[in-house]
């Protein structure tokens, strides 16, 4: 290396010749170069928290998505117990124990008779027989002989049923009516129809008893129906006088059978007394 020496032999000092200003170029680029390093990174920030709140307000405004079907659970695999193994039975349920009742009914004296009624074939009477219903609910003529009679006498008197011993004869209400009729379209005389009579029991095991009579019409031309009695027993008074009545021909009756033998024994002791009075007189001794 050779080095350079003034005119007074000593050694020359070196002076840069570079020029101030290429220097900073030189040096320009590198911090151009962290600068857009930097640039480079909080542009990248800023693009991730950009995205992740508009992906979050998309989650929000979209609707969620629907749940997953539920996927099908095995079985539980089986339990083998021992018959050594003292294992409790399940307890039963209470719905299990305790069969389902209807509720109770309501208790009343009123007796509901329900009967088939069917035109006579040899007479203009209406004939009662036991009713029958099929698995679904239709009714219809039972199996069996008449049991009683309707009667609407054509002198125009009230009609009567006769059931049994007893005979029921119909009454008019308040306004003098005695046949209420119901028509199909309130047109008279159109079937199906409802009639409905009040009336009162003499005779029979329903002496007293009193209620209505309903029969229903099926169709014109002797199509028969059904009869509905509903009864209501009498009064704890009048059943008080009915027994009271009953009582009093069994009493007479007594009496009346108890009379004559009362009078015969008289008879038969008066002709006695007469032979003791006169027997005495007649044996007086002689002295």
């Amino acid at each position: 290396m050779t080095r350079m020496l003034d005119q007074n032999g000593s050694p020359m000092r070196r002076y840069s010749c570079v020029n101030p200003k290429a220097s900073s170029e030189q040096e320009n680029p590198v911090r151009r170069s962290s600068f857009a390093a930097r640039f480079a990174i909080m542009l990248g920030l800023l693009l991730v928290f950009g995205f992740g709140s508009l992906s979050a307000t998309a989650q929000d405004g979209t609707p969620a998505a629907s749940p997953a079907a539920p996927t099908a659970t095995p079985p539980p695999a089986p339990v083998v117990v021992s018959a050594n193994a003292a294992t409790p039975a399940p307890p039963a349920t209470t719905d299990a124990q305790q069969p389902a009742t209807s509720a109770p009914a309501v208790q009343t004296n009123v007796v509901t008779l329900v009967l088939w009624y069917a035109n006579a074939a040899d007479s203009d009477i209406i004939e009662l027989y036991p009713l029958a219903t099929d698995p679904g609910f239709v009714a219809n003529q039972g199996p069996g002989a008449a049991v009683g009679t309707v009667d609407f006498p054509e002198d125009g008197s009230p009609p009567t049923v006769l059931l049994g011993e007893t005979v029921f004869t119909t009454y008019p209400r308040p306004d003098g009516v005695i046949e209420r009729w119901t028509w199909l379209d309130d047109f008279e005389g159109a079937r199906p129809a409802t009639l409905v009579m009040q009336l009162s029991g003499a005779g029979g095991a329903y002496q007293d008893y009193f209620g209505t009579a309903t029969m229903m019409s099926r169709d014109e031309g002797g199509a028969g129906g059904v009869l509905i009695l509903a009864l209501r027993p009498p009064s704890p008074e009048v059943q008080a006088e009915q027994a009271a009545d009953a009582e009093a021909p069994a009493e007479e009756a007594v009496v009346a059978g108890e009379a004559p033998a009362e009078e015969a024994v008289i008879v038969e002791e008066a002709p006695a007394e007469d032979v003791i009075v006169e027997e005495p007189a007649a044996d007086v001794p002689q002295g």
